[in-house]
Formats: C-alpha cells, structure tokens, sequence
C-alpha cells in the first residue's frame, strides 16, 4: 500500500504541478494576446508644447473630463468633405471667439493628404485661453489637457491616436474647450 500511496502521492503532486504550469502558460497567452491590440493602439508622442496625450475609447466631450469649475466655451470644429483634398482645412476656421479674438487652425497632411496634426494659435488680445483640446480620429480621441498649466495660446504638432499599424489616425474633427485666459 505504500507504494500505491506514494505513486498517488507523487501522481497527485504531478498533477497540480502540470495544472499549475498549464494555468501560467494560459493566463500569459491571455494577457499576452487580450493586450496586444489595446497595446498596439497608443496615444501618440507629446504636442510641441510638451503635453502628452491622453488615449480616451470612443468620443470626448469638454463636459467629460473637466473637473475645473469655471465656464468652458466650446468649439467643435469638423472636417467638411468640400475641403477634402490637400489642404485639409477645418471649419470654420479661424473661430471667433466671444470677445471677438481669434483661433486659427493649420493642418499637416499625410501624403494621401489626410490631415494627421493640427497646430491652433489664439490671437494674443484674447481674454480666453485653451484649457483642453480634443483630437478624434478614427474610434477614439486623445486628450491634451492644458489645465495644469492654467490653459495655453497655442501648441503644434496635436495629433488623433497611432494606429496598429503604427501611422497616425486621420483627423476627423477638433474639439477645443476654452477658459479665461491667465491675468484675466
């Protein structure tokens, strides 16, 4: 019976050690395989101004993230299919805001000419700052949150997600959420 116990024993052992080693090998090919597309799809390198880009699933609006209490003006701006070609442009474009000053938009295009960064400049007499700046491309928008510096006048190099494929998304539109600018 000792033997018969033993080679139980033993078998026994063997048996969660391989279940053990089977539940590792599954759960990294899970992890490994679950992450791979969410992984590949990245918000991108940081805009000229240094602010890196937060990847948000789906649209984003001001209202979603913005956790300061003064009022936001918000612009959508769209990409329209009459200005599909290599200019890329936006509209409208410039914006006006409230107090009359001005925002400008200028594209970069892919060699398709899909537009892929935009840069934005608000006019220098202007009571408003960007505090966010929303860039949607394909399923997703990245986030360039302009809050913890107290807004900013103007930033390049603003861009949607990489793709798997490692290229930039095209830009379908821009959402950019203004406050008062710093001093007013």
């Amino acid at each position: 019976m000792r033997v018969t116990t033993r080679a139980t024993t033993r078998s026994t052992r063997a048996r969660w050690g391989a279940r053990c080693v089977g539940l590792g090998l599954t759960t990294a090919l899970a992890v490994t395989f679950g992450a791979g597309p969410a992984a590949a799809q990245t918000a991108g390198e940081p805009s000229a101004a240094g602010v890196q880009p937060t990847l948000w699933a789906g649209n984003l609006f001001c209202d979603d993230f913005d956790g300061d209490p003064r009022p936001l003006v918000n612009f959508d701006i769209q990409r329209t299919s009459e200005t599909n070609d290599q200019t890329g442009e936006l509209e409208p474009n410039p914006i006006v805001l409230p107090d009359d000053s001005t925002v400008t938009f200028v594209l970069e295009d892919n060699e398709e000419g899909e537009p892929i960064e935009v840069d934005f400049d608000i006019s220098p007499d202007s009571q408003y700052a960007a505090v966010a700046v929303l860039v949607k491309g394909g399923p997703n928008t990245n986030l360039f949150d302009y809050q913890p510096s107290g807004g900013i006048a103007a930033d390049e190099d603003l861009h949607a997600q990489v793709q798997d494929n490692g290229n930039l998304a095209g830009i379908s539109h821009v959402t950019i959420c203004f406050g008062p600018a710093s001093g007013s």
